[in-house]
C-alpha cells in the first residue's frame, strides 16, 4: 500500500510522520532567517529548536509507546549524530511504560501454548513486575520448580513496530533527498542498524541462547551467575527464565546491610567485562544497575540478554593498532583505524581529524596516569568533537562504547578510590604481548617488528615530502593561539636564559684574564658579576620549570555533562 494511503488510514503513522515535518519546516525557516542574524543569536535560537523537538519527541514517544521509545534511546546515545539538546533529552526517556492488562498478556501466553495458563503455571501473578516497550515480566511457578520470571512479548507489538518502521523508512527517505544531509549522515546504515538490532528484541529465542552463551562463558567463575533458561516453555514470544533475586549493583545501603565489600565487587566487574572484551568476544551489551544484581554472598548477576554485540577478529586487531597508537600518540594511525572500522563517512579531512585528536591527546596524557583527568568533562569533550567531525558508529562499535562508559560510572561509584589504570595495566600488558588474541607474544612482537621497520624506511622518504611541502606552502601549519602564546613565551624565556649564560660566561672570562694582570680588583669584581648572573640564570630555569608545573596542574576544567545510563527494558 503506497505511504499517502496509509498516511491518511493510519492515525498512528500520520501522527509520527506530521512531527517529523514539523521538524523538518522549523529547522528550513530558522536557517532562512541566518542571514538577518548574528552567529550569537543563530547559535542560542538552532539550540532552542533542538531543545523544544527533543521534548515534543520524548512527550509522543512516552505517550504512543511502541518503536519510538527504543528509537529515542538508540538515538539519544548518537553523539556522532545528534546535538548534545538533542541527545540530552532524549536519554531521559523511560522505558518503564504502563504495563499491557493482565487478561491480554495471559491470552498472548495461550497462543503461544495452545492451552488454558493454569495448565503451565501456577500462582501466575496479575501485576507485572517489571514492564518496558516490548514487553513486560511476569513471577510464576512451573512444576517441580521455583519461581521463575515469564517475560512476555506485548500483545500486537508487531503491527506497531511495522508502522513505525513505514514512518521511519519514509523519514529517511524524505531527509535523504537532501545532499547536505546525505553528506552529513548516513542515514541507510543508521536505519539497518536500528532495525537490525530491535527484531533481535523480539525473538525471546535469541535472548535465550545469549544466555546461554555467557553462562558457559563465566561457568568456571564463581563470582558471576545468569539465571538458567527453561526451553521447554520458551518460545519467539514468551521467555521463562530461573526467578533472581539481589540488590541493584548501585544499591549502596544494601550491599553495606550485607557486608559486601564494594572495591572487591568492582574488581569483580571489572575482570567480567575484560574477559567478556579480551578473551570471549562477546559481551552484555546494556549493563545498567537493573540488569545487574548482587546477591547476599556478593554473587554478580548478569539478567537480561536482549543486547548483546560480538567483537569480531578483525576489530579485536583493529582496536589492538588503536591502543598501539594511542600509546604511541600516533594520531595518524588512529585515524586509520578509524577508517578501517568503517567510523568515517567518505568525506573525512582525515587531516583535519587527525589535528583534533592530537588536542584530546595533549589533554588527556597531561598525566601519564590519567589520574586528574575528569571522565564527564572528557565525555563532553568526545562529544563535541564527534559531533563536530565526519563520524558514523557502526551500532556493534557503539554498545561497546556505551557498554565501557557505563561500566567505568557503575565501578567509580562502588569504588572511588579506583585507580582504573592499575587495575587495567595487567590486562593490557596481556593484550598489547598477543596473549588474549591467541597468537602467543612472539607473533605479535615480530608484526610490529615488522611494522616498525617499515616505518623507519619509509621515514626519510616521509620527512623529505613534510619539508617539501612546508617550503613549497603546500603545508601550512596553524597552532591554537594558546599554543602560540606558550611558544612565545617558550622562546622569550629560552632566549634570556641563553643572554643569561652568555654574559656569565663572558665576565668569568674577562674576570680570569684580568686577575692574572695588573687589574686584579677589576677580574675579581668580574668574576663576582659572573656569579650573581649565573644564580640569576638558576633561579629564571627554576621559575620557568615551576610555571610549567603550575600550568599543567592549575588549570581549570570546563563544565561537565552528566552521562545518562541506559534504562531497563524486559
Amino acid at each position: 500500500m503506497p505511504i499517502i494511503i496509509r498516511f491518511f488510514k493510519d492515525k498512528r503513522l500520520r501522527r509520527i510522520i506530521s512531527m517529523f515535518l514539523q521538524f523538518v519546516f522549523q529547522l528550513w525557516w530558522i536557517n532562512k532567517k541566518k542571514r538577518f542574524l548574528s552567529d550569537e543569536n543563530y547559535q542560542k535560537q538552532i539550540k532552542g529548536v533542538y531543545g523544544k523537538q527533543a521534548s515534543v519527541f520524548t512527550e509522543t514517544a512516552t505517550e504512543l509507546g511502541g518503536l519510538l521509545i527504543k528509537l529515542g534511546q538508540f538515538f539519544s546515545a548518537r553523539v556522532d549524530v545528534l546535538p548534545e539538546e538533542y541527545t540530552n533529552e532524549l536519554s531521559k526517556l523511560q522505558d518503564a511504560v504502563k504495563p499491557v492488562g493482565t487478561e491480554e498478556i495471559i491470552k498472548r501466553i495461550e497462543e503461544e501454548y495452545g492451552k488454558p495458563i493454569s495448565e503451565v503455571f501456577l500462582n501466575f501473578s496479575r501485576e507485572a513486575i517489571a514492564s518496558a516497550s516490548l514487553g513486560q515480566v511476569h513471577v510464576a511457578e512451573i512444576q517441580g520448580q521455583n519461581k521463575v520470571a515469564i517475560k512476555v512479548l506485548r500483545p500486537g507489538i508487531e503491527k506497531i513496530i511495522q508502522t513505525d518502521f513505514n514512518a521511519l523508512r519514509f523519514m529517511v527517505t524524505f531527509a535523504k533527498r537532501y545532499p547536505k544531509i546525505s553528506a552529513a549522515v548516513d542515514l541507510e546504515q543508521i536505519y539497518n542498524e536500528f532495525v537490525e538490532t530491535t527484531q533481535d528484541e523480539l525473538d525471546y529465542t535469541k535472548e535465550g541462547q545469549h544466555a546461554d552463551i555467557f553462562r558457559a562463558n563465566f561457568s568456571g567463575d564463581s563470582r558471576i551467575s545468569v539465571p538458567e533458561v527453561y526451553w521447554e516453555y520458551t518460545t519467539q514470544h514468551v521467555l521463562v527464565m530461573e526467578y533472581v533475586t539481589g540488590c541493584k549493583v548501585n544499591d549502596y545501603e544494601n550491599l553495606a546491610r550485607a557486608g559486601i565489600d564494594r572495591a572487591e565487587l568492582a574488581d569483580t566487574l571489572i575482570s567480567a567485562y575484560v574477559q567478556q572484551l579480551l578473551s570471549d568476544a562477546f559481551f552484555h551489551a546494556d549493563p545498567h544497575p537493573g540488569n545487574l544484581l548482587v546477591k547476599e554472598d556478593g554473587t554478580l548477576i548478569f539478567i537480561d540478554f536482549g543486547m548483546v554485540g560480538r567483537i569480531e577478529k578483525g576489530m579485536r586487531e583493529e582496536l589492538m593498532a588503536f591502543i598501539l597508537a594511542v600509546f604511541k600518540k600516533d594520531t595518524d594511525q588512529m585515524v586509520t583505524v578509524f577508517e578501517n572500522l568503517g567510523f568515517l563517512r567518505s568525506h573525512a579531512d582525515k587531516q583535519t581529524l587527525a589535528k583534533g585528536l592530537k588536542l584530546i591527546l595533549a589533554n588527556v596524557f597531561e598525566d601519564p596516569n590519567l589520574r586528574n583527568v575528569n571522565s564527564e568533562e572528557l565525555l563532553l569533550e568526545l562529544r563535541e568533537f564527534m559531533y563536530s567531525q565526519p563520524f558514523q558508529i557502526p551500532a556493534q562499535t557503539l554498545f561497546l562504547g556505551k557498554s565501557l562508559l557505563t561500566i567505568m560510572g557503575i565501578c567509580g561509584g562502588l569504588n572511588p578510590q579506583l585507580d582504573l589504570i592499575k587495575t587495567l595495566r595487567p590486562y593490557a600488558e596481556e593484550l598489547l604481548t598477543g596473549e588474549a588474541a591467541g597468537n602467543g607474544p612472539t607473533g605479535f612482537i615480530i608484526d610490529q617488528a615488522k611494522k616498525t621497520l617499515t616505518e623507519v624506511v619509509t621515514l626519510p622518504e616521509k620527512l623529505n615530502r613534510l619539508i617539501a611541502g612546508l617550503e613549497g606552502g603546500e603545508i601550512r601549519l596553524h597552532p591554537s593561539r594558546s599554543f602560540e602564546s606558550n611558544l612565545l613565551q617558550s622562546q622569550m624565556d629560552q632566549t634570556s636564559r641563553i643572554v643569561r649564560a652568555i654574559m656569565s660566561s663572558g665576565f668569568l672570562i674577562s674576570g680570569t684574564v684580568l686577575l692574572e694582570g695588573s687589574y686584579f680588583k677589576v677580574g675579581l669584581m668580574l668574576i663576582i658579576l659572573a656569579g650573581l648572573t649565573f644564580a640569576s640564570f638558576l633561579k629564571s630555569n627554576s621559575g620557568s620549570s615551576g610555571r610549567k608545573r603550575m600550568g599543567h596542574g592549575g588549570r581549570s576544567r570546563g563544565a561537565s555533562s552528566g552521562f545518562q545510563k541506559p534504562r531497563f527494558h524486559p
